[in-house]
């Protein structure tokens, strides 16, 4: 390796085992780096040699965000927080995963449930996503897919149809047979099989007592649910963990629905922490992209809280 190219460091070293940058790339890189004082990933897209996608996987692996490999399964590509950890949507759920650690701070465990009142308004895109990153700032977290009747979380993660929840609850298996490790902090409880009376599969104390009996293993509990308009078993399962997050999308979320949501919760008792709203990019992306401002909005909703 020439002189050029081992004063860039790491991430051109990365580049060029990758085999996306060649050593005659990097000196160019490296001398307009210099010319122009800029960072070596600025320099490499100026000179168009990188996109910004590819810029932002190294630097994920460059910082420690791990990136691509699970301990089971793998992750679809769909999920914008694991591949792409330096992108603006991952910034923002960064964001929310700090306000909800300030919110939790003086708590023993952080327990949320994710709510939506419609379909495809990407609560369990946003599960996902947020349980990643709780685990990757050593929270050890339980993401569990509380949906019964629907639920797909495991198809973010490849992993065929495993059992789940619904066979812990009726008691035919132990939860520690049930629970799949993704990553070194991050576990996740797939739904199970359907069965054919989830309200009452779901009913307390049945989750309350199951999130209790993992308490010594985990940190951070976040719940995936059914479409709260559709049944009960959003709000069966919210009065179980205490709090709640709404989740709407923009130009499909009716207000009136998202309203009832609110109050369905608070009438079970349920804290209502905030709510994100959430722009869907295209009719063939897989994944929402987290308004800035409704993140902030969230923000000023903890702070009066606390």
């Amino acid at each position: 390796m020439s002189q050029s190219v081992s004063r860039i460091g790491r991430l051109g070293e990365l580049f060029l085992q990758k085999g996306l940058l060649t050593p005659e790339q990097i000196d160019q890189v490296a001398q307009l780096q210099k010319e122009k004082k800029l960072r070596f990933g600025d320099a490499a897209l100026a000179l168009g040699y990188l996109s910004q996608t590819q810029l932002d996987q190294a630097l994920g692996e460059q910082f420690g965000y791990s990136t691509k490999d699970l301990l089971n399964g793998s992750a679809d590509k769909s999920l914008k927080f694991f591949y792409f950890p330096f992108s603006k949507e991952a910034e923002e759920i960064r964001r929310l995963r700090s306000e909800l650690l300030l919110k939790f701070s003086g708590q023993e465990k952080i327990k949320v449930t994710l709510v939506s009142p419609a379909r495809r308004d990407g609560k369990s895109y946003m599960a996902a996503s947020l349980a990643i990153a709780l685990s990757q700032v050593g929270k050890r977290t339980l993401l569990v897919d509380a949906d019964l009747r629907s639920g797909n979380l495991h198809e973010y993660f490849s992993l065929g149809k495993p059992d789940g929840l619904s066979s812990v609850l009726a008691g035919r298996i132990k939860a520690t047979d049930a629970l799949i490790q993704l990553m070194p902090n991050l576990y996740f409880l797939p739904a199970g099989p359907q069965p054919p009376n989830p309200l009452e599969i779901l009913r307390a104390p049945r989750m309350r007592e199951l999130l209790e009996s993992c308490s010594e293993q985990f940190d951070a509990f976040v719940v995936d649910t059914h479409t709260a308009t559709l049944a009960s078993d959003a709000q069966m399962v919210a009065h179980q963990t205490g709090s709640v997050l709404l989740v709407a999308r923009q130009d499909h979320t009716y207000v009136d629905e998202l309203r009832q949501a609110k109050a369905d919760m608070q009438a079970a008792g349920v804290e209502v922490l905030g709510t994100i709203f959430n722009q869907y990019e295209s009719a063939e992306a897989a994944h929402f992209a987290p308004f800035t401002w409704a993140l902030r909005l969230l923000s000023r909703l903890f702070r009066r809280k606390n």
